[in-house]
């Protein structure tokens, strides 16, 4: 949506667009609660504030000129010494009155921040709640804080474990094609699980996009059955499992890497599809 020109604000009225999550109206230029709105936007998913409209029931009237007396430059420094740490990329608009160049509509855009969370001069965080900004929990701001890196760390290791399942299904493939008495011993590689278990650790797992849970669990409960049959292959002479997991092989044993090879095709599908969602 554009906000650069006067005719775009005016635009903005006649539509009555509302108040949402990336964007509010406001009448006036308040001081104590600029870097507290700029910080919330900039702690949820960036946006654009709107000084200089009259907004009812959330939605804009008309304009309220506000006189421009050194407004642009006491934006900036609440950006520089208002909010810690200081917000990158925020843009200030200044859209004068064709009437009198004494006074303006100033338009805000604030990027979502990769350094959030950000902290108001009151020492507070603050995020949007649909169309207003409000203090963060302590849960919010534990995930702003370690919720993108944890994000990044999973996303390479989510990839990393897909490179592993091709790999390692090849290899079992080029293996059990031989007789028993042809099979040499073999070691696996454990999958990676660094990343998922400090999300867990965190409190972050539904923090994460909508729809990732159950896949992320599914999937991280089938490592952890693969890990396992991966370290019993270590202590497993001959690397065999005397179980009913197969009937039909119940009296002779099942060829343990052979289990994992079966399984490797559905965790392939699950990773494959917790990559697009991260």
């Amino acid at each position: 949506m554009s906000f650069g020109t006067l005719q775009d604000i005016r635009n903005l009225i006649d539509a009555k667009i509302e108040e949402s999550l990336t964007l509010e109206y406001k009448e006036k230029l308040d001081n104590r609660e600029v870097a507290k709105d700029i910080s919330a936007f900039a702690n949820t998913d960036g946006g654009a504030i709107i000084y200089g409209v009259i907004a009812k029931d959330r939605r804009p009237v008309t304009i309220s000129w506000i006189p421009d007396a050194g407004v642009e430059e006491k934006i900036h420094n609440v950006i520089m010494t208002a909010i810690h740490p200081e917000i990158k990329g925020v843009g200030v608009n200044r859209l004068a009155n064709p009437s009198n160049d004494s006074e303006a509509v100033f338009v805000i855009r604030i990027p979502k921040s990769p350094e959030a969370p950000h902290m108001a001069a009151d020492n507070r965080y603050y995020g949007r709640r649909g169309s207003v900004s409000a203090p963060m929990d302590n849960f919010e701001v534990k995930g702003a804080m370690f919720g993108s890196g944890c994000r990044e760390a999973l996303r390479f290791e989510i990839s990393q474990n897909l490179e592993l399942a091709r790999r390692t299904h090849e290899m079992i493939e080029r293996i059990y094609v031989l007789s028993p008495e042809q099979r040499k011993p073999v070691a696996l590689i454990p999958f990676h699980t660094d990343a998922w278990n400090a999300v867990v650790a965190s409190g972050l797992l539904y923090s994460l996009a909508e729809g990732i849970h159950r896949p992320l669990i599914e999937a991280y409960g089938l490592v952890h059955e693969i890990n396992s049959l991966i370290e019993w292959l270590k202590v497993a002479e001959p690397p065999i499992v005397h179980t009913p997991a197969e009937p039909s092989s119940a009296k002779h044993g099942t060829y343990l890497p052979a289990i994992i090879k079966d399984k490797l095709p559905h965790l392939s599908n699950l990773l494959g599809e917790i990559a697009k969602l991260l």
